[in-house]
């Protein structure tokens, strides 16, 4: 019984590494380069939930700041993450600077400040889902 509990373990142990070396090699994701206003050592862990976050603030998908080729936009292995091509990406880089400049130094001393790990502003403050920001027309 003992020997069969070892063999068993060794299979499960080589399948489950072969599994995840497959998963690595399946990832669509390239490790970042031409990072601008993310630190250079960011990781894609820490890039993918802020691109998430862009994308439900503004209501836009991957394509709105990054180009691909092909006709799927929802094929992450298509796209050039590291490209300039799209102009969208310029204005999302000013706008991220933006907000850390009001956050970090416009904002400091007034009221409450934010609790650690978020900000007081962001982009669904001013975009609420929208492409462009909404204004009060007033």
């Amino acid at each position: 019984m003992r020997r069969y509990s070892v063999i068993v373990a060794i299979i499960l142990g080589w399948a489950i590494s072969a599994g995840s070396e497959t998963v690595a090699q399946q990832s669509p994701f390239k490790p970042p380069s031409n990072l601008q206003v993310l630190a250079k050592d960011t990781k894609i862990a820490d890039i993918i939930p802020a691109m998430r976050g862009f994308t439900q603030a503004l209501g836009v998908r991957c394509q709105f700041c990054h180009s691909y080729t092909g006709s799927d936009p929802n094929a992450l292995e298509n796209f050039d993450f590291a490209s300039d091509a799209v102009p969208a990406k310029a204005t999302a880089r000013k706008m991220m600077t933006m907000l850390r400049a009001i956050n970090s130094e416009f904002l400091k001393g007034v009221g409450e400040p934010a609790p650690a790990g978020t900000s007081r502003v962001t982009c669904y403050t001013c975009h609420h889902g929208e492409r462009k920001p909404q204004t009060s027309g007033g």
